[in-house]
């Protein structure tokens, strides 16, 4: 898994995790992932992370997308 964190000086955020194996990835942790209520791009759901960071399931050659 590679995970991203990309911001700018307007307040816009983004960040990126990509499986690139045939590998389903469950369980993942991103301890920094930023707090508050994201939108998942890809797959237009709406996810609320908290202080503890972020835990979710990553399926095979996927890249979700959080904005």
């Amino acid at each position: 898994m590679l995970a991203y964190y990309r911001w700018s000086d307007e307040g816009t955020r983004a960040v990126v995790a990509a499986n690139f194996s045939d590998t389903y990835l469950s369980g993942n942790s991103l301890p920094n992932f930023p707090a508050g209520t994201w939108h998942e791009w890809m797959y237009n759901k709406i996810v609320e992370v908290g202080e503890e960071g972020f835990k979710f399931d990553l399926p095979e050659w996927s890249a979700p997308v959080f904005v």
